[in-house]
Formats: C-alpha cells, structure tokens, sequence
C-alpha cells in the first residue's frame, strides 16, 4: 500500500511544518519514505534547499530525518534509517512533518512525498545496546565535549568514529546531541567504559533558535501532533523540570539563508528560564565574540547564566584544519552523567582551548568559592592560577562586563585582586592571544543577592 503527497514550496513557506498523514493498518511490519523535489539547488543561489522531516506515530514522535536521502527512509520492527527509532508500527494516523526551513527563491520547488508500508514478515528483532559501565573515579576535573552530531541528524560520521575521535582527543566524557532525535543515545551509550562518561543528549532545533538539552535520553518534541508548537520557555522548562540541563546555542550564530534557526530569535527568552548559554561554538569566531558579550550582557541584566562550549563537530576535521575549538573542563563530585552535569549546573567549570585557567575567591569574612559560585557583598579577594599559556597572552579580569585589569600572562602564573563592597556583581577571567582571539575563559563568581539559576 502507499500513499502520495505532492506540492509546492516556495520561499513564502520558509519555517512552515506541513503534516501529511495517513493510516496503516495492523500487523504492518515496515514503512518507507521518499522524497523527490526540484530543484535541488536554485540556480545563482548560494545556499540549496534545506527540508527536513519528523515523523510521528500515533503515540507521539518517533524521530526525524534532518536532509533528504537518494534511497528514502524506512521505519520498521527490526531496524531503522538513524534518526527513527526501530520497533513496533501500531495502526492507527501517522505523520511525516514536512519542515520547510530554506526555499530559495525565485522559482518554485515541486515536491512528491511517496510512503509505502507492507506486512512482509520479519524474522530478527531490532538491535540491542547494553549500556556500557564508567567505574567512579570521585571527585576531580574532567574535560570534555557538549556537542556533537552524528549520522543519526546532518552528521556524515556514525557513533563509534565519533567517539573515537572524542576519545583520541583526551576527553573523558562527550554528549551525544543529534537534532531532534535520541535514535543514537543507545549506541552511545554503549560505549562507556573506563575512563570514558557518554552522556545523553539532544539539540532542540526550532526556526528561531536551537538549544541542548543535555542528560536526556527521551523524546522533548517542540511540534505538538499538529495542533500547536510549544513555546521555548515552556520546552525549556520541561527539560528542567527532569532535573537536566538546558543551554541556549549559539545564539549569535548566522542565521537566515546560511542556516536557518542557528540565530538565537525567541524573544521570549532572552535569555528566559535558560540556565546556560553556549559562548563558544566551534572553532573560535567572531559570532562566538558577539557571543560572549551577550552574555555578559545578560549576567548585567542579573540573571545567574553558566558559560559553556560545544564543538558541534559533524565529521572528522581536515588535518590542515586551522583555528581553535574549546572543551568544558568541570570539576565534578562523580565521574558520571549525574555528577558532571550537576558540576555543570553550578558552574563549577571552565572553558578553554587548551590552557589551564582556574578563578577562586575568599570574601572579606572568609567564605570562600571557586568559580560558579556565590559571596556575600563584603568585598572580596580573587585569585586566578593557570597554566600552558603562549607567549603574548594577555590574562583580563572582567567586573561587571567590563576590563578591570590586563597582565601579560607568561606561560605559567598566579594573579589576586582585591574588590570592594558593592564594586562587582560578578567577575571573571579571560585568557586571550595578542590578536585578542580567547584561549579560555572562566564561569564568574557572583556577589551578592541575584536572580538564582533553574
């Protein structure tokens, strides 16, 4: 049996969800999908279409496929195209969503969506993961990776070389954080063993923004069958709300026509109930600049935000690849999932490309914090240590967004200031080259009375 839908984009149908539904009946073992559309790539334009697709069952989502692919998708008991999960098929009202996120003009694309679906008998059953097992090791600094994206979204890498890659990286834990789906969490997760956390994960992507949610490893779906979307702060809480950990993307990205949705756009949430904001995204560049003013610019605004860094790596960089990508260095109570992202909810943590960097402070009664942390508004003494920095750094202490003081870093080094009452909300530290290009940078230490993180 099948089913076709044909139609029309053009650019007027830029962030649209078209649903397309259709039944199938009992005992159905497998469904297939394809999409055929023209042209592929608008003559004179510099970027193609880009269409992707959600499919839901009619107990909810099921997973999605971020791009069109020459053979289709399937969905069946024993096996999947990545980005679907595999297993029963029950009857009733299936959706494919049709996400219309970049129609160049000026010339229409015609598209023919075909779904097949058919009983033949299946004899093996869908492939199994067993969790793998990361012994404890307690309390220390870790170092790793927020964000990544594999085969099972607009990867070109399957799970294991991306883990493989992580791993020959030195990072003891990496997050899985394919596009709307956790079809690869499983594979993932299989593959932690000593020395090595997987955490779960995923980067809700919506036309006006993208976020991770990080420690998940079920279904947050922002389109809502086909009545409504959810808003993003009502998204965001839901991840929160399981005791997980929200972070607001790149939000200074480009967006529109170079990659519709990477630009931060919820007005709603500027930054919301988000606890946590990606400033380095990549390999450092000026959005990630613009970036990190934002961000001090909200931590003005009083909100209590955690700095983080994401490769969102795709495929195995070219070996002449040049620039400078980051990874979170946390200091967790327990080498797990649950220990690194508490760790990465009070902020104990910093970012950086390489470089040691660590920010502590004792208060004029003695309390003391290290980074992420909060102080009485008593005036403070900060101390900042780090280590295997350049020739030319230059160490910026940042009080209330702005330099209160520079220093030429040296390779190695320890610098203190001393801060009166009332003179900073928060404070930080920057560690960047003689261009003024960052090379690592701290979580701030707050003062005083603020607006508590989720």
């Amino acid at each position: 049996m099948k089913t076709v839908f044909e139609g029309t984009l053009t650019p007027a149908d830029n962030r649209r969800v078209i649903p397309c539904q259709f039944d199938i009946p009992e005992g159905t073992t497998r469904i297939h999908a394809q999409f055929d559309y023209s042209p592929i790539h608008t003559e004179g334009q510099p970027f193609p279409q880009q269409i992707s697709f959600a499919i839901h069952d009619p107990n909810g989502v099921r997973g999605e496929w971020s791009r069109p692919m020459a053979d289709g998708w399937h969905v069946a008991l024993n096996s999947a195209t990545p980005g679907t999960l595999p297993g029963g098929l029950p009857a009733g009202t299936w959706t494919i969503f049709l996400l219309s996120h970049r129609v160049m003009p000026p010339v229409p694309v015609s598209y023919r969506l075909t779904v097949e679906w058919s009983n033949d008998p299946i004899a093996e059953g869908a492939p199994h993961y067993a969790a793998g097992q990361t012994p404890d090791r307690g309390p220390g600094w870790y170092r790793g990776d927020l964000h990544g994206h594999t085969i099972h979204s607009d990867g070109s890498w399957d799970i294991p070389e991306f883990v493989a890659f992580m791993r020959g990286h030195g990072l003891d834990f990496v997050t899985l954080s394919d596009h709307n789906t956790i079809s690869g969490l499983a594979q993932h997760r299989s593959l932690a063993e000593e020395g090595f956390v997987a955490i779960g994960g995923t980067e809700l992507s919506t036309f006006l923004g993208h976020a991770l949610a990080l420690g998940i490893h079920e279904y947050f779906d922002w389109r809502i069958g086909t009545e409504r979307e959810l808003t993003m702060p009502e998204l965001a809480q839901l991840v929160l709300d399981k005791g997980r950990l929200f972070i607001i993307a790149h939000p200074m990205a480009p967006g529109d026509p170079e990659c519709c949705g990477c630009h931060w756009e919820h007005l709603d949430m500027m930054p919301g109930n988000a606890p946590a904001v990606e400033i380095w995204n990549g390999w450092w560049a000026d959005y990630n600049e613009q970036g990190v003013q934002l961000y001090y610019q909200w931590l003005n605004e009083g909100h209590r935000l955690v700095a983080t860094s994401g490769t969102d790596i795709h495929e195995c960089p070219p070996v002449d690849a040049h620039g400078r990508a980051a990874s979170n260095v946390v200091y967790a109570e327990t080498f797990s999932e649950d220990g690194i992202i508490a760790a990465l909810k009070q902020g104990h943590s910093y970012i950086s490309a390489g470089p040691e960097l660590l920010l502590t402070a004792t208060s004029a009664s003695g309390a003391q914090s290290m980074m992420g942390d909060s102080l009485p508004d008593e005036g403070a003494t900060l101390t900042a240590r780090w280590k295997h920095a350049h020739d030319g750094d230059v160490l910026r202490l940042i009080v209330n967004g702005a330099v209160h003081e520079m220093r030429n870093a040296g390779e190695t080094g320890e610098a203190s200031w001393t801060l009166d009452a009332g003179q900073a909300r928060w404070a930080t530290v920057e560690l960047r080259d003689a261009k003024g290009d960052m090379w690592a940078i701290t979580n701030p230490i707050f003062f005083g009375a603020g607006r508590e993180r989720q």
